[in-house]
């Protein structure tokens, strides 16, 4: 560390006039803030941060022009190679005022990264000793973003003595970085009236009393809630009053889940009880995540190279999860870019007809296995093209395209062609992590051409890995409009989580807030985290569970809003007409109707407004019977065949078929048990009521 002594010793003393740039940052932070007074404790131009500022280590620093900013001049670091530690390479600038203890200290600066991923480490230290100020890591965006970083002084500090910047060598990236500079408002203010990229105060939306909040509240009320009305009647159909008539939920339609590592499931090589049982019971009555994703196993190169167990594995969980009612997703088909695509890929990038052959059989290979083809009913066909450009690249030489891009439009319909009823995403990067102008609209510009193009894809996926800097509520919830009012497609937010460099407390305002907004939106279908337990989480820093399975508190959040504030456990009476009207939410319920002794049941999957009848007296001469061991799939079904498995004690089963108006439309007698049943009804939901020697049960099944 003692090189770093020879650049924090010398800086200049030469002074220049105030420019434009620091200009137009006061009297933004004078409109936006309320922010009047301070002094500029590095020098109040461009000029003087580029003449003072220090850099050191493996690095490639070149002083660049700007045009269309407020400032003019950007640095751009070339990181050669990660070092042993992030403070191997870095830069920095000292103060040349002196700053007192309780100062309120404001420092801003523009950054955006070149490469595919960045990560520095901001920086406020003593000259000599490095006592810290602040110090965490920070991840820049593709697109220039102002950062704030606001703080009070914990010591004195003579000229020069304070200084700050950023250390890089935590990995190889290219970075430009302008308009560095620090205000010091002494003590006239508090701190929580700075700008801050880094605290709990700066998201915008987290107020309680936000506008966008009542908003989300009536949306969810009239989306995500359906009327269900239950007459209670005699066996000889008279309503019977005063029936007690409970409901209780048993899942979402709404999708809330988690990506998971294939291998912790049962019979695979690093099963974890406690994981299962977390995936499976999150609230300790039994109810746990309801539509997840593989989190590495079946991509291109994780399935070939078995990076968490053989395919045979993987799929094996898979079918286990699906066996457990949890909707699973596929991730990813296609991700075009070098650092994830095979080497072969690699090493024939000039040779098209390779590249197209190798492509096919991948698609081939996963679109029609014949276990991923029956649970897995929706793919992200398509990752992160916009800055995973390899393959684009490569077919940019096929004189059949008219662009390399062309390509996605021919994997698209090579899926459609071999499944026609599987629904097709396309997963983003940082559209919404980043949140600016220029990054969502390069995303919209690939989805315009898609969409020109008439290719099939089905559905938008937005990543949501939120970095140290929260994106702003509303901003999201435009994003969101903006892409479903041009698209027209069906949304999921795919892989949620949130940089550790922010405070657990604004984590959970924030889980609670995406969360809300995300359920609240006509478009979306899944709220899905990108891993929900720290021992298996790419940055250690998972929504849900700490390391030792204590819950965090954005954990908690998720637990109370999916299986509290968005859940219906109620019961009532019915009245002279035998009638009770619940408002619950959408998804499976179990209704139970309880009277003189007598019961009866039924399970029920609630997706519009629906009115049944159950019939109590005598019920008890015809029980109904575990649903659990009858399995009914594909379910939803695209076409006009189903298949019913159930014990093989029973012979064969009947079975009437109600529609949602309690109307008989059908009626099969002797159905033996994997037997193809041939169905004539049009797209809507139903009842089956299949009948055994020995009581009868009722499932659901949704036809498309």
């Amino acid at each position: 560390m003692k090189i770093q002594t020879i650049f924090f010793c010398f800086f200049s003393t030469i002074l220049f006039s105030q420019d434009g740039y620091h200009q137009s940052l006061l009297d933004h932070l004078s409109i936006e803030y309320g922010l009047d007074g301070g002094s500029f404790i590095f020098g109040d131009s461009e000029e003087a941060y580029f003449n003072n500022a220090y850099e050191y280590g493996n690095i490639n620093v070149t002083d660049e022009e700007v045009e269309n900013r407020d400032f003019t001049r950007s640095k751009n670091v070339l990181v050669n190679q990660a070092g042993a530690n992030a403070w191997e390479a870095g830069m920095g600038i000292n103060t040349t005022q002196s700053v007192s203890a309780e100062d309120l200290i404001l420092i801003t600066f523009w950054a955006k990264h070149n490469s595919n991923n960045s990560q520095v480490f901001a920086f406020a230290e003593e000259s000599i000793d490095f006592e810290k100020q602040y110090y965490f890591p920070l991840e820049f965006t593709p697109d220039w973003t102002q950062y704030f970083i606001a703080f009070k002084s914990t010591v004195s500090f003579n000229v020069g003595r304070l200084q700050t910047g950023f250390h890089f060598a935590s990995m190889p990236q290219d970075i430009d970085i302008a308009g560095f500079t620090g205000i010091n408002y002494k003590n006239e203010y508090g701190l929580e009236d700075l700008p801050s990229s880094f605290s709990p105060f700066d998201y915008e939306g987290s107020e309680e009393d936000a506008p966008w909040r009542v908003l989300a509240a009536s949306r969810i009320e009239s989306l995500r809630k359906a009327d269900l009305e239950i007459i209670v009647v005699d066996q000889d159909g008279d309503p019977i009053e005063n029936a007690e008539v409970t409901i209780e939920m048993q899942q979402h339609d709404f999708g809330f889940g988690s990506a998971l590592v294939t291998c912790r499931f049962p019979g695979n090589n690093c099963y974890d009880e406690t994981y299962v049982d977390k995936v499976l019971d999150l609230d300790g009555r039994g109810h746990g995540f309801n539509e997840c994703v593989n989190e590495n196993a079946l991509k291109w190169r994780g399935w070939e190279q078995e990076w968490l167990g053989t395919p045979e594995e993987t799929v094996g969980a898979f079918e286990w999860l699906s066996d457990q009612g949890i909707t699973m997703r596929g991730h990813n088909l296609i991700w075009p870019g070098s650092d994830y695509l095979p080497q072969d890929i690699l090493d024939n990038l000039g040779d098209i007809d390779y590249l197209r052959n190798r492509m096919h059989a991948r698609i081939d290979e996963m679109i029609t296995h014949p276990t991923l083809s029956t649970v897995v009913r929706d793919w992200d066909v398509l990752n992160e093209i916009t800055t995973n450009r390899t393959l684009e690249q490569s077919f940019n030489n096929d004189p059949s395209l008219e662009n390399g891009r062309k390509i996605y439009n021919e994997i698209y319909a090579r899926v459609k062609e071999l499944d026609p009823s599987l629904e097709m995403y396309i997963n983003d990067y940082v559209v919404i992590s980043d949140g600016s102008a220029g990054v969502v609209a390069r995303y919209k510009s690939f989805l315009d051409e898609l969409k020109e193009d008439d290719v099939p894809f089905d559905g938008i996926g937005f990543q949501c890995h939120i970095g140290s800097v929260p994106t702003s509520i509303p901003k999201i919830e435009q994003i969101f409009n903006d892409f479903y009012q041009r698209y027209g497609k069906r949304m999921k937010v795919t892989e949620y989580d949130i940089n550790p460099s922010v405070d657990e407390a604004t984590q959970a305002n924030y889980m609670r807030d995406l969360l809300t907004l995300t359920f609240s939106h006509p478009g979306m279908d899944a709220f899905i985290m990108w891993g929900f337990w720290d021992g298996n989480h790419w940055k250690d820093n998972a929504p849900m569970y700490n390391l030792d399975w204590s819950l965090k508190p954005s954990g908690e959040v998720f637990i109370e809003k999916v299986f509290s504030d968005w859940w219906t456990d109620e019961i009532t009476s019915s009245d002279s007409m035998g009638k009770v009207v619940f408002r619950p939410f959408k998804g499976e319920h179990l209704v139970t109707v309880n009277y003189n002794g007598e019961s009866a049941s039924a399970n029920i999957y609630l997706l519009d407004d629906e009115a049944i009848t159950i019939q109590i007296d005598g019920v008890n001469s015809v029980p109904v019977l575990d649903s659990s061991s009858f399995k009914i799939f594909p379910n939803p079904v695209s076409s006009n065949q189903i298949v019913i498995d159930y014990p093989r004690k029973y012979s064969s089963v009947d079975i009437e078929i109600y529609d949602s108006t309690g109307l008989k439309v059908d009626f099969i007698n002797e159905v033996r048990s994997q037997d193809k049943i041939n169905l004539e009804l049009v797209s809507g939901k139903y009842q089956l009521k299949i009948m055994t020697h020995d009581g009868f049960i009722l499932k659901s099944l949704i036809v498309l």
